[in-house]
């Protein structure tokens, strides 16, 4: 959740960036992210393993923010920060030993780590490619086609941890969720769901696969550093 965060975070700095900035310099953030991605083991199940992924979030957050204050308006930071708030309100809290949110992500850490080893990736190629078709359709079809992205990429999570880890955690996983993505989809998005036509028209079928690294989209280049695509 934190990736999918940070990874928005970093579309939307690049979306806003003004003329004096070039999209590669965004390319460390994204190669920091690479790394915290590329675990073998998975999803970190230990305080060690957590202390280790967030010096390299860190590390991308902090280049989100030298990349925001050197390329971005006054206006356009207060935007970027509305709507990453809760990413880094997340960050704080996973990185803080003892915190409320990182214990109880640590009662859960062993079987989301199964969960997610066995088919969260399918959750985020079905994001990555619907966010690709965001990207191609007209301007007062973007917003519909965003919501119904983040509808369904949330019924996929919520549906592969209940069945591996319980409603519980799947409890859990929607406040990590609603963290992560900020107040900005309860606001725009309350209506839509994925099973409605409207969305389906909107969206690739679940299981179609992204252009990833050769698409157009940056979103969906940085997807691709977690999907292997």
């Amino acid at each position: 959740m934190i990736f999918v965060g940070i990874c928005l975070l970093i579309a939307f700095a690049g979306q806003s960036a003004g003329q004096s900035c070039h999209l590669r310099e965004l390319d460390l953030c994204a190669a920091t992210l690479l790394v915290f991605t590329q675990n073998p083991s998975g999803i970190a199940t230990n305080d060690a393993e957590l202390n280790k992924q967030c010096g390299y979030l860190k590390e991308a957050d902090q280049c989100l923010k030298n990349f925001t204050r050197k390329c971005t308006t006054s206006l356009q930071r207060e935007l970027i920060s509305f709507v990453t708030e809760g990413s880094v309100r997340l960050l704080t809290e996973y990185c803080t030993t003892g915190s409320q949110l990182r214990t109880s992500y640590l009662k859960h850490a062993d079987c989301l780590n199964q969960a997610t080893q066995s088919n969260q990736k399918t959750c985020i190629r079905d994001l990555q490619s619907a966010l690709e078709t965001v990207t191609q359709v007209e301007w007062d079809q973007r917003i519909p086609a965003g919501c119904c992205a983040y509808r369904r990429f949330q019924d996929c999570t919520e549906s592969q941890v209940e069945a591996k880890c319980g409603k519980e955690a799947v409890e859990f996983m929607d406040i990590l969720l609603r963290m992560a993505l900020s107040r900005l989809p309860d606001i725009v998005c309350p209506s839509y769901n994925p099973q409605t036509e409207e969305c389906k028209a909107l969206l690739p079928e679940s299981g179609a696969t992204p252009k990833g690294a050769k698409s157009n989209s940056v979103l969906s280049r940085l997807f691709s550093a977690y999907t292997g695509l």
